[in-house]
């Protein structure tokens, strides 16, 4: 497993954030002028804070539309937070995620356990029974 650092936001710090289609054009550079004004964007003054939402919806975005599989959506999950260009809130659930996702789970539930975890929860109860196997949930039958 590769050793995976990421970039936080402190407490009290104010950063820009960016959408999940300024990443995809970012990443895919398929759309010549957004693909532009999004390296202009994230390549130029402070990181920007990637919000796990944002997270999922790549994850789905790279594997529906561009077909990527599960372990180059996990690597462009990790180059996110490790580059330099971009920052997560809460990088150690993110990356807790990110691991679960490579491990053949679904990247929300991923993410709603390790962040109910952070925040906190001894359980997160769940009817999903894939979800149930993750730590931190517990299956409702």
């Amino acid at each position: 497993m590769k050793r995976l650092t990421l970039q936080s936001v402190t407490d009290g710090q104010t950063v820009n954030a960016i959408d999940t289609n300024v990443l995809v054009r970012y990443i895919t550079s398929d759309d010549d002028v957004q693909f532009t004004k999004a390296v202009e964007l994230i390549e130029s003054g402070e990181p920007k804070l990637v919000n796990p939402i944002v997270l999922v919806e790549l994850s789905w975005v790279l594997r529906s539309v561009y077909g990527l599989d599960r372990e180059a959506i996990a690597e462009t999950l990790r180059m996110i937070g490790s580059c330099g260009y971009f920052l997560y809130k809460r990088p150690r659930p993110v990356k807790t995620a990110i691991e679960c996702y490579v491990e053949g789970y679904d990247l929300a539930d991923a993410l709603i356990s390790s962040l109910n975890t952070d925040d906190g929860a001894a359980t997160t109860y769940t009817f999903d029974k894939k979800a149930g196997k993750l730590t931190g949930y517990e299956l409702l039958q």
